[in-house]
Protein backbone atom coordinates (compact mmCIF):
# COMPACT_ATOMS: atom_id res chain seq x y z
CA UNK A 1 0.00 0.00 0.00
CA UNK A 2 1.21 3.50 -0.88
CA UNK A 3 0.29 6.55 1.16
CA UNK A 4 1.37 10.09 0.44
CA UNK A 5 0.25 12.62 3.01
CA UNK A 6 1.16 16.07 4.25
CA UNK A 7 0.96 17.64 7.69
CA UNK A 8 0.55 21.38 8.17
CA UNK A 9 2.21 21.22 11.56
CA UNK A 10 5.74 21.61 12.83
CA UNK A 11 8.08 24.50 13.43
CA UNK A 12 8.01 25.77 9.83
CA UNK A 13 4.33 25.41 8.89
CA UNK A 14 3.59 29.06 9.72
CA UNK A 15 6.55 30.38 7.70
CA UNK A 16 5.02 29.84 4.28
CA UNK A 17 4.10 33.00 2.41
CA UNK A 18 0.40 32.13 2.58
CA UNK A 19 0.55 33.71 6.06
CA UNK A 20 1.73 37.08 4.77
CA UNK A 21 -0.87 39.79 4.88
CA UNK A 22 -2.25 40.86 1.52
CA UNK A 23 -1.14 37.80 -0.48
CA UNK A 24 -3.64 36.96 -3.22
CA UNK A 25 -3.33 33.22 -3.79
CA UNK A 26 -5.31 33.52 -7.03
CA UNK A 27 -2.36 35.24 -8.74
CA UNK A 28 0.70 33.75 -7.05
CA UNK A 29 3.16 32.52 -9.70
CA UNK A 30 3.87 28.85 -10.26
CA UNK A 31 7.46 29.27 -9.05
CA UNK A 32 6.40 31.06 -5.88
CA UNK A 33 3.65 28.52 -5.16
CA UNK A 34 6.15 25.70 -5.62
CA UNK A 35 8.86 27.04 -3.36
CA UNK A 36 7.48 29.51 -0.83
CA UNK A 37 3.95 28.49 0.08
CA UNK A 38 2.38 25.74 2.22
CA UNK A 39 5.48 24.37 3.94
CA UNK A 40 4.57 20.94 5.24
CA UNK A 41 5.84 17.74 6.71
CA UNK A 42 5.42 14.91 4.22
CA UNK A 43 4.79 11.22 4.64
CA UNK A 44 5.54 8.94 1.67
CA UNK A 45 5.09 5.34 2.75
CA UNK A 46 5.23 2.18 0.64
CA UNK A 47 4.31 -1.02 2.45
CA UNK A 48 5.48 0.43 5.75
CA UNK A 49 8.75 1.89 4.41
CA UNK A 50 8.96 5.65 4.96
CA UNK A 51 10.61 7.53 2.10
CA UNK A 52 9.64 11.10 2.92
CA UNK A 53 12.21 13.71 3.86
CA UNK A 54 12.79 13.94 7.62
CA UNK A 55 12.32 17.73 7.75
CA UNK A 56 9.04 19.64 8.05
CA UNK A 57 9.47 22.49 5.57
CA UNK A 58 8.85 20.87 2.18
CA UNK A 59 6.51 22.99 0.03
CA UNK A 60 3.62 20.65 -0.70
CA UNK A 61 3.01 22.02 -4.22
CA UNK A 62 6.65 21.50 -5.18
CA UNK A 63 6.33 17.87 -4.17
CA UNK A 64 3.11 17.55 -6.22
CA UNK A 65 4.68 19.04 -9.35
CA UNK A 66 7.87 17.04 -8.86
CA UNK A 67 5.94 13.76 -8.56
CA UNK A 68 3.96 14.62 -11.69
CA UNK A 69 7.24 15.02 -13.56
CA UNK A 70 8.63 11.79 -12.14
CA UNK A 71 5.55 9.88 -13.30
CA UNK A 72 6.01 11.24 -16.82
CA UNK A 73 9.60 10.00 -16.89
CA UNK A 74 8.61 6.60 -15.50
CA UNK A 75 5.90 6.27 -18.18
CA UNK A 76 8.70 6.61 -20.76
CA UNK A 77 10.83 4.02 -18.96
CA UNK A 78 13.27 6.67 -17.69
CA UNK A 79 14.85 7.05 -14.26
CA UNK A 80 13.98 10.20 -12.38
CA UNK A 81 14.70 12.00 -9.14
CA UNK A 82 13.13 14.55 -6.86
CA UNK A 83 15.61 17.05 -5.49
CA UNK A 84 15.13 19.56 -2.72
CA UNK A 85 16.11 23.21 -3.09
CA UNK A 86 17.25 23.59 0.51
CA UNK A 87 19.80 20.74 0.39
CA UNK A 88 21.38 18.12 -1.90
CA UNK A 89 19.11 15.23 -0.87
CA UNK A 90 17.24 13.15 -3.48
CA UNK A 91 14.49 10.60 -3.92
CA UNK A 92 15.38 8.29 -6.82
CA UNK A 93 12.83 6.41 -8.95
CA UNK A 94 14.02 3.55 -11.17
CA UNK A 95 11.57 1.76 -13.49
CA UNK A 96 11.78 -2.05 -13.58
CA UNK A 97 9.27 -3.98 -15.73
CA UNK A 98 6.10 -2.14 -14.66
CA UNK A 99 7.41 -1.63 -11.16
CA UNK A 100 9.36 1.21 -9.61
CA UNK A 101 12.28 0.95 -7.19
CA UNK A 102 12.36 4.00 -4.93
CA UNK A 103 15.22 5.01 -2.65
CA UNK A 104 16.44 8.20 -1.00
CA UNK A 105 19.78 9.69 -0.03
CA UNK A 106 18.69 10.76 3.48
CA UNK A 107 17.76 7.27 4.73
CA UNK A 108 18.65 3.63 4.17
CA UNK A 109 15.10 3.01 2.98
CA UNK A 110 14.16 1.39 -0.30
CA UNK A 111 10.82 0.16 -1.62
CA UNK A 112 9.37 -1.37 -4.78
CA UNK A 113 5.83 -0.80 -6.00
CA UNK A 114 3.71 -1.05 -9.11
CA UNK A 115 3.86 2.06 -11.32
CA UNK A 116 0.05 2.03 -11.53
CA UNK A 117 -0.19 2.08 -7.73
CA UNK A 118 2.24 5.01 -7.51
CA UNK A 119 0.13 6.94 -10.03
CA UNK A 120 -3.03 6.19 -8.08
CA UNK A 121 -1.43 7.33 -4.81
CA UNK A 122 -0.27 10.59 -6.44
CA UNK A 123 -3.78 11.26 -7.77
CA UNK A 124 -5.32 10.71 -4.34
CA UNK A 125 -2.68 12.96 -2.77
CA UNK A 126 -3.21 15.65 -5.42
CA UNK A 127 -6.96 15.64 -4.86
CA UNK A 128 -6.55 15.79 -1.09
CA UNK A 129 -4.16 18.74 -1.28
CA UNK A 130 -6.26 20.68 -3.78
CA UNK A 131 -9.49 20.05 -1.85
CA UNK A 132 -8.15 20.75 1.62
CA UNK A 133 -6.03 23.79 0.80
CA UNK A 134 -8.70 25.11 -1.56
CA UNK A 135 -11.23 24.83 1.26
CA UNK A 136 -8.94 26.68 3.67
CA UNK A 137 -7.90 29.28 1.08
CA UNK A 138 -10.73 29.77 -1.47
CA UNK A 139 -8.71 32.24 -3.60
CA UNK A 140 -6.19 29.45 -4.24
CA UNK A 141 -8.76 27.54 -6.31
CA UNK A 142 -8.90 30.45 -8.78
CA UNK A 143 -5.16 30.30 -9.49
CA UNK A 144 -4.74 29.23 -13.15
CA UNK A 145 -1.37 27.52 -12.57
CA UNK A 146 -3.13 24.78 -10.61
CA UNK A 147 -4.76 23.63 -13.87
CA UNK A 148 -1.38 22.02 -14.70
CA UNK A 149 -1.81 19.67 -11.74
CA UNK A 150 -5.37 18.76 -12.65
CA UNK A 151 -4.46 17.39 -16.11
Amino acid sequence: MIKIEYRRTGPYADRGREHQEGVDLAVVTRADLRWYFFLSGLSFTIDGTELAPPWSWTPVFDFLWSMKGVLGHLDRGERSTIGFTENAELIEFVPEDGKVRISCTYAMAEAVCELADLKDAWQVFRQTVLSELGGEHPRLTANPVLAELRL
